[in-house]
């Protein structure tokens, strides 16, 4: 494997060989690897894909996607858990990354820093994305986080809602620890 020093642009990163890059972020421009998901991250994503799916069967207003990665800044490529993207930012080459952040990224927390999961939401919000969701399986809680600033702590008791962003959208946040 080849030793890496500069820092890498995004497209450089892609033509790296597939084992320097697989389950690999580009974070300003260093190869970060991305930890193993457990059982409990993958189906509190399943989850969340089930409910956003069933979403967009009903409205048609965008689509779900999982481990997508994104092309957010020049040296910057990020892959959220689950993202939805409206149906406005769906053309374009279908052999390119997404430009930008989406629309709504989805974490699961298992195995990141406090810190790499702040910068994480702090660069999807100022690139883009309207609403970022973090799931903390252990505790059963969700953080929703807005562009405008305003974040808020929801337990298994209340409704998630996304009313800009997803009209009519209104989970329970207890269904998306559901079998956990």
């Amino acid at each position: 494997m080849a030793t890496i020093t500069a820092p890498l642009t995004v497209e450089q990163f892609l033509q790296l060989p597939e084992e320097q890059a697989l389950r690999c972020e580009l974070v300003e421009g260093e190869i970060v690897p991305m930890g193993n998901a457990s059982r409990q991250h993958e189906w509190v994503k399943g989850n969340f894909i089930r409910q956003l799916v069933a979403y967009s069967l009903q409205h048609g207003i965008g689509q779900i996607l999982s481990e997508t990665m994104y092309k957010i800044r020049s040296a910057e490529a990020r892959t959220p858990d689950v993202s939805f993207q409206l149906a406005r930012v769906l053309t374009g080459d279908p052999d390119k990354l997404f430009e930008g952040s989406p629309d709504l990224a989805v974490e699961v927390v298992s195995s990141e820093t406090a810190e790499f999961l702040e910068r994480k939401i702090t660069l999807y919000l100022e690139t883009g994305s309207r609403a970022v969701w973090v799931a903390y399986p252990k505790r059963r809680t969700l953080w929703s986080y807005h562009a405008d600033g305003i974040s808020r702590l929801l337990k298994e008791d209340q409704y998630l809602e996304e009313p800009e962003l997803l009209p009519g959208f209104r989970v329970l946040v207890s269904n998306f620890f559901e079998g956990i």
